[in-house]
């Protein structure tokens, strides 16, 4: 079907055999390196891609814990399911039982979205068996394997944007091929000049670590429309902050914010990772230090309530 996947049409919403969803709403249950002065504003782009996900745009989860990336994946399909948008999932077995709890616990039955077509799924290690050509996917094989998955999902639902939620990029990176998942990631992005989908992936990445700050984590979020780095982003900040203050004191602190805001682009990362990344890049030892005490902060805050 090529580009004419890409159709910008609206339709109402219907299933694969014309007619329109019932029984499908949630069950009742009863009643680039970049910087934002405000976490707040990294939560709202990354809100709005959840609950929208326009076509061609990419994200990318980065998780610690399984638990993290379901949260958002469930988050990102149900509100496709909400519009009446269809899914493809490609992920590993451990993740999707994870993630199908999730849609679950939000009054979606996966079975009955399999049956009535909104979702399709398949193994992520099957299908990269399929891409790969040595160490790098095949262009060829992945518009043939990847390009037909979507194409028969845009045949059953003319004019909607799929939601797709890949994994194959994190089983190649957890390989060691980081070069084939950064090769892997630019095939999506070619892909979607032509169809009409949106893109959630998933990266398992210690963003504490000093290495992934200056190596992986760049890497990683140059080929994403939207990046989050942390589950809680909030959280991120108020860590940093206090890892500053502990290590450098309030008016170098102050100056280290000044520097991000003027040198770093405004954009979508959060207040937290920028300035994590900032001085990742070029003060290594406080930045090492600064990781080791957000990480305790951080893990010590997640369990603890925001404030109102």
């Amino acid at each position: 079907m090529g580009a004419g996947c890409a159709s910008s049409h609206s339709f109402g919403r219907i299933s694969a055999d014309g007619k329109h969803l019932e029984g499908l709403g949630p069950r009742s249950r009863g009643n680039r390196c970049a910087v934002s002065p405000n976490p707040a504003i990294d939560v709202t782009t990354w809100a709005r891609f959840i609950e929208r996900a326009p076509a061609a745009e990419h994200a990318v989860q980065v998780y610690d814990d399984v638990s993290e990336l379901a949260r958002s994946v469930a988050a990102y399909l149900a509100a496709g399911f909400r519009a009446g948008d269809p899914a493809l999932a490609i992920t590993t077995p451990d993740h999707w039982d994870a993630v199908a709890r999730e849609l679950d616990s939000r009054g979606w039955d996966p079975g009955a979205l399999e049956r009535k077509g909104l979702l399709m799924r398949a193994d992520a290690e099957r299908l990269l068996n399929a891409l790969m050509a040595g160490e790098l996917p095949s262009p060829e094989r992945f518009r043939e394997v990847v390009g037909g998955l979507v194409d028969e999902t845009c045949e059953r639902f003319p004019g909607r944007t799929i939601r797709a939620f890949g994994e194959m990029v994190d089983v190649l990176w957890r390989r060691g091929q980081e070069g084939a998942a950064i090769a892997l990631e630019e095939l999506w992005n070619e892909l979607a000049e032509t169809r009409s989908f949106a893109l959630l992936c998933g990266y398992h990445l210690d963003v504490f670590e000093l290495d992934v700050q200056r190596g992986a984590l760049p890497e990683v979020m140059r080929m994403h429309s939207h990046t989050r780095t942390v589950e809680e982003p909030s959280r991120l900040a108020a860590a940093v902050d206090q890892a500053l203050a502990e290590v450098v004191g309030p008016f170098r602190a102050a100056r280290i914010y000044l520097d991000v805001a003027e040198h770093v682009p405004h954009g979508s990362l959060s207040r937290g990772q920028a300035v994590l990344g900032w001085l990742s890049s070029g003060e290594m030892p406080l930045a090492h230090e600064i990781l080791q005490r957000a990480r305790m902060h951080y893990v010590r805050l997640r369990n603890a309530p925001l404030a109102a």
